[in-house]
Parts: structure tokens; C-alpha cells; sequence
């Protein structure tokens, strides 16, 4: 049988970062009141940044603003933006991390607070209720997550601080667990205050957790700034050509599949229970119709497609990815045929990258499992010349001559003069 004619920015950690850093990367002219006013123009990106920046630096303004931007909260005077791209979205995640940051401001390590920074904290710590009342639980521990990331990564001070904020369960979880190895990392950093939380907070805690916060104290270590996380441009640049290398050779491998016989199609989907019909090997209504159910069946689920967009999916005719799809359903479903044509699909290469072992695993399961002539006369040529790509399988002659002779009892005759001519080449080599 031929069924073959040719084969062919979030926050995600916050590096605590000096003010002197920032600076050497901030404008000149940049300032709380330069975000206010690139806001107010509708450059929302551009405030954006220079609100981070400086609430990075500590800045309890920006730190409020940033909150009050991410819950929804319009600027009063502020502009329409130019497009619907400039806006600011909603993020209540965002919005709770930078409202708790704000919220738990300290001042002590800069100059006397002015009363507009005492009032952004005071502002932000009254609208925390209001914005973990809008969010699920699961987000709410999202945004404490990065909370706790951006303390972790800045000062001994701020490791005091987050242990205060554990142990108090103010802007985060209450786990006094956390609150003491905060706190012992702390002091083992100079800080006098946690020597103090510390000798208050250990003997309210039994023994399992002050062991299980020392042993994290130990093991712990602070978070990678932004720039080590993720992967650098040069890495991303290489994935990116290896995906489009990888689209390119698919392409071509998908150019062979419809080669493929309409007979064997047939029987496919009559063995995933699609009715096409009699096995004329002709694509008429009944074919038709038996691939417009299984293509139906295959976006029925799927809740990222419109009704619109799966009616588009249901045409009567199989795309190339349908038609390897199908082999492999039918596979799945323990089909010989089926088994056997996917298998021979990963010898040559159609609709699926090359894969010697692959090709071996489908083969053998209609050859062993269901004692199909043809599987068996496969693998006795995989064996005989070995295969290519992925996963190469070596020649093996002893195999080779197997599965032939099992193929030869079962009635296929090309198996006669395979076997021939491998016991030929055989005694040759010997002599």
C-alpha cells in the first residue's frame, strides 16, 4: 500500500536602588512634579516612569500616585489620552503593592517629612481596605509576594521593617515565622532595633517555627535585582530565530501531508467515531461531513475562541495541522492504521519533525499490539537503514530481519524480496 505519492513593567522585585543611581539615569528636569505634569498631558508612559524612579529612590508621593493611577483614580485636571494605548489600565495588584509601600513608608532615614509626604502615607494606608476589598484572595497574596521581594531586596533597615510588618500583619500576611528570621537577618546586619523585636518575639513561639525561621535565615538570599532576572536580549534574540528556523522546516514538513491518501483519512476518522462513510478514498459529503465534526471537536472546548471565530474552524476540508492531528487522535485511540501512518510520519519528516524513536514507538505498537503486516514491513526497513533528524535509530539487522519475516508470514509480499535481498547483503558482508 502507498498512502505516500512524495515526501517532503511589572513590578516582579523591585531592586532597592540607590538615590545616586537613579539619578545618574534620571533627566535632569525629572521630577514628582514633572510625572504630575507629563500625566496631566497625556504622556502616561512617560509619568509612569519617572514615578517609579523615584519611588524606587523613596519617594512616598510616588509611591501614592503609583497607587492611586493603578486602582483607577484620575488626576484632577488631567486630560483625555491621545489614544486608547496611553491609558493607564487598571491593576489592582500594582495598586495594592505600591499603596502598601507607601502605606509603611519610613521616614526616619531622611530629612524631616514635609506635610504633603506625611499626607501621601497617611492617604495611602486609608485606601488599602478599599483595595483588597475589590481583589480575590489569590491576588492579594500576589501583591504581598512583591511586597515582600522589594523589602527583601533594599537595607538591613527594610529587613526590620518587613519583620515588623509580619509579625504586626500590617500590608501583609500575619506569619510570625518570617517576622523572626526578618528579624535575625536584621541584627545580623547591625540592626539594634530587631535585636530587640527579636528577644520580644521568641519566646511567644514554639520551638518548630523559631527552628524552621532560623533555618530559612541561613538559606536566604536577597532577590535578584531586574536586570539579572529573566532572560537577556541576545537570549531572546536566539530563541527567536531558532522559533522562525523551526516554523520554516515545519512548513515544509506540512507541504507533504496532503499527500496523504483520502482512503486513510477515512479510516481515521471512522475510528475516532466521525462516520465518514464507506473507504472509497474519495472526499465526498459523507468524508466531508465526518471532517466537519472532528474539526468542530477540536475548538469545542477551547473558551479563547469566539462562536465566530470556531464556525470559521469547521470548513470540510483538513489543514495540514488537522490532518496530523487526526493521525495522532486516532493513534491515541489505538487505531493500527493510524498508528502505523503516524509512525511512518516521523520516519520521513510529514507534518512532524523527523523522530527515529518516535517513528519506532507508533510502528511497533500496530506491528506488536495489533500484528499489522504493513507496521512490521516498516520497521524491518527503519531497522535496515537506520533513520535521520531527532532520536536516530541505528540499523539493526537482526531487527530488521524479524520484523520482515513477521511481515512475509502475514501475507505481505514485499516483505518476500526485502528479506531476500537483507539475507543476501547479509552472507555478503560475511564473506
Amino acid at each position: 500500500m502507498t498512502f505516500v505519492r512524495r515526501a517532503r513593567f511589572a513590578l516582579g522585585g523591585i531592586a532597592a536602588a540607590s538615590v545616586l543611581a537613579l539619578s545618574a539615569a534620571t533627566p535632569a528636569h525629572a521630577t514628582f512634579e514633572a510625572g504630575v505634569q507629563a500625566y496631566m498631558n497625556g504622556q502616561y508612559s512617560q509619568a509612569l516612569d519617572i514615578w517609579r524612579r523615584f519611588a524606587v529612590a523613596g519617594d512616598v508621593r510616588s509611591k501614592k500616585i503609583l497607587g492611586d493611577v493603578y486602582s483607577g483614580k484620575s488626576l484632577e485636571g488631567a486630560r483625555s489620552a491621545a489614544t486608547p494605548l496611553e491609558a493607564i489600565p487598571v491593576d489592582n495588584v500594582q495598586a495594592l503593592v505600591w499603596y502598601s509601600l507607601a502605606a509603611y513608608h519610613d521616614f526616619t532615614a531622611y530629612q524631616t517629612p514635609s506635610a504633603e509626604e506625611v499626607n501621601a502615607r497617611i492617604l495611602a494606608e486609608q485606601r488599602l481596605p478599599d483595595i483588597r476589598a475589590r481583589m480575590s484572595t489569590s491576588n492579594v497574596t500576589k501583591a504581598e509576594k512583591l511586597v515582600s521581594q522589594t523589602f527583601e531586596a533594599g537595607s538591613a533597615y527594610d529587613l526590620y521593617r518587613l519583620g515588623d510588618m509580619y509579625q504586626k500583619g500590617a500590608g501583609i500576611g500575619k506569619n510570625n515565622t518570617k517576622a523572626l528570621q526578618m528579624y535575625e537577618l536584621a541584627k545580623a546586619r547591625g540592626v539594634g532595633e530587631a535585636s530587640a523585636a527579636y528577644e520580644f518575639l521568641e519566646p511567644l513561639m514554639n520551638k518548630k517555627e523559631i527552628e524552621t525561621a532560623l533555618k530559612n535565615a541561613e538559606t536566604w538570599q536577597p532577590p535578584l535585582p531586574p536586570e539579572y532576572k529573566g532572560k537577556t536580549n541576545q537570549q531572546k534574540e536566539m530563541e527567536r530565530l531558532k522559533r522562525e528556523l523551526e516554523e520554516i522546516k515545519m512548513a515544509e514538513a506540512l507541504k507533504a501531508v496532503s499527500d496523504i491518501d483520502v482512503e486513510l483519512i477515512q479510516r481515521a476518522l471512522n475510528a475516532l467515531g466521525f462516520r465518514a462513510g464507506v473507504i472509497d478514498n474519495a472526499l465526498g459529503p459523507s468524508t466531508r461531513a465526518a471532517i466537519r465534526r472532528f474539526q468542530a471537536s477540536t475548538v469545542a472546548r477551547d473558551t479563547s475562541m469566539s462562536d465566530k471565530e470556531k464556525d470559521d474552524v469547521v470548513t470540510g476540508v483538513l489543514t495540514p495541522r488537522q490532518t496530523v492531528r487526526l493521525f495522532k487522535d486516532a493513534s491515541k485511540a489505538e487505531h493500527p492504521m493510524s498508528q502505523y501512518v503516524y509512525g511512518i510520519m516521523h520516519v520521513r519528516g510529514i507534518g512532524v519533525e523527523q523522530n527515529g524513536q518516535e517513528a519506532v514507538k507508533w510502528l511497533e505498537k500496530a506491528a506488536a499490539d495489533h500484528d499489522l503486516a504493513i507496521a512490521h514491513y516498516a520497521l524491518g526497513v527503519v531497522f535496515r537503514d537506520g533513520t535521520t533528524g531527532l532520536n536516530e535509530v541505528s540499523p539493526n539487522e537482526s531487527k530488521s530481519a524479524f520484523h520482515l519475516a513477521q511481515a512475509s508470514a502475514l501475507g505481505y509480499k514485499p516483505a518476500n524480496d526485502a528479506l531476500r535481498r537483507l539475507s543476501f547483503e547479509y552472507t555478503r558482508d560475511i564473506q
